[in-house]
């Protein structure tokens, strides 16, 4: 916060039986224990002084943040913005998320490529590349990554989707060589919903050669 703002304790709220959400200037700011906010002298309605808020971002926060993060990567491996998010539900300020993000990416406890790289490869024998894409764009990895990522896994396994296509077909028992007009438009509809790409539904249902249109709405 800028050393010319005014830091007043507007609510003090419950969050479990030891942890209480401290909101500065009407806005959530941080998270303490009931014993931390004896200690850095933080009531309600008061102002905080500079020098406490300073340690409790540096010498308190900061650091809880980063073996919070620490901790999230032990069980499972995220990326850059899903450790953000999980941070922010812990309700540490920004410059505490900055600090423990530096860390890890620092020391190599998180790579959105390697992050991507093992998403691509676990996921990729049972789901389409268009869903794969979409899912590591959701989960804030950046586009370059994902595309770069995806065509070299796809490059290395290029029949892995059309196979995934012809398993769907499979699945729901359509017999693509007696199949009407109707049925085919209906079946690559599907196929398009589930996330493949035209060139492999075309491949799918090459034995007819049709070419449908099919309008993403």
């Amino acid at each position: 916060m800028e050393d010319n703002i005014e830091l007043i304790v507007t609510s003090i709220k419950e969050l479990t039986k030891k942890r209480r959400l401290v909101y500065i200037n009407y806005e959530p700011a941080f998270a303490l224990y009931a014993a931390e906010l004896r200690k850095f002298g933080i009531k309600d309605g008061e102002s905080v002084r500079k020098e406490a808020y300073d340690s409790l971002i540096d010498d308190v926060l900061s650091k809880r943040a980063t073996v919070r993060a620490m901790a999230l990567l032990k069980n499972k491996d995220y990326t850059r913005k899903g450790l953000e998010d999980k941070l922010r539900d812990g309700y540490y300020p920004d410059m505490c998320i900055d600090y423990a993000l530096e860390y890890v990416t620092r020391f190599g406890y998180i790579n959105d490529e390697r992050f991507a790289e093992n998403y691509v490869n676990f996921k990729a024998g049972n789901k389409p590349r268009r869903q794969i894409e979409l899912k590591l764009k959701q989960k804030g990895v950046d586009a370059d990554i994902i595309s770069r990522v995806c065509d070299e896994f796809y490059e290395d396994n290029s029949d892995i989707e059309l196979e995934q296509a012809k398993a769907f077909v499979e699945k729901k028992h359509i017999d693509i060589e007696n199949a009407d007009y109707k049925e085919l438009q209906k079946v690559k509809a599907a196929l398009y919903r589930k996330g493949f790409s035209m060139d492999i539904i075309n491949k799918t249902l090459d034995s007819k050669g049709l070419f449908l249109d099919i309008i993403d709405n």
